[in-house]
């Protein structure tokens, strides 16, 4: 049958499904040791950006090669986040543990932002690394107007990588679907999404467009030989 046959549509989405698995299992089993996790995130959006452009590469050895190339940086980052993030929940506990008043609770609400703030940049921050040579404050920099230009998108990939968790942690029975297909969404979502943004300043927009008119121009030769 058709749908069998390698190189139809429907294998086609299967062999990316299973690539998209294989890199947010690669991704958990990588950043077990916690620090990690950067470079991991990293080396993972390199393949699956990789991947959108249509440049087909093999899993294991490319990601492989970037976290060894993101290793100091995704750590150092990481280390950051992790920082930032302790801070907010020791805020959040002392919070917790006052009398419940307005102030306390706008206080809350202020430190419930800026936790979802450094969640969405963090989306950000570790595609940038994967795609481009900056420094970490230059990475920073850019991934806060990636963040900002691309809202709706992140919060989205951020709602399903916290509602996968908050799934698994309520029904344990769905642990195995969960670490399936929650990273393995996550990481297709945000390489499509960051291909797409990424265009206008990694160059590969001014290449498609000389790419469309060189086509162009050869098709307008062919018609006027064909007239000739």
């Amino acid at each position: 049958m058709q749908i069998f046959n390698p190189d139809s549509k429907f294998s086609q989405f299967i062999y990316s499904v299973m690539d998209y698995v294989k890199l947010g299992l690669v991704f958990l089993l990588f950043s077990i040791p916690g620090f990690t996790a950067g470079a991991a995130a990293a080396a993972v959006m390199t393949v699956g950006m990789r991947i959108e452009r249509k440049e087909a590469p093999t899993i294991f050895r490319p990601f492989w090669q970037a976290f060894k190339e993101n290793f100091k940086q995704g750590t150092l980052l990481t280390v950051l986040f992790m920082a930032v993030f302790g801070f907010l929940a020791a805020d959040w506990y002392v919070l917790m543990q006052m009398e419940q008043t307005l102030l306390i609770r706008l206080i809350c609400a202020i430190v419930f932002v800026l936790a979802l703030l450094a969640a969405s940049l963090m989306m950000w921050v570790f595609p940038t690394l994967a795609r481009f040579e900056l420094t970490n404050r230059q990475i920073i920099h850019n991934a806060v107007i990636h963040m900002f230009a691309r809202f709706p998108q992140t919060l989205l990939a951020l709602a399903a990588a916290v509602g996968g968790f908050i799934l698994a942690s309520l029904f344990p029975q769905v642990l195995p679907l969960v670490t399936f297909f929650v990273p393995a969404f996550v990481v297709w979502y945000m390489s499509r999404t960051c291909v797409k943004r990424f265009r206008k300043f990694d160059g590969s927009l001014e290449e498609e467009r000389e790419e469309a008119a060189r086509e162009k121009s050869s098709q307008d030769n062919s018609q006027t030989i064909q007239l000739n």
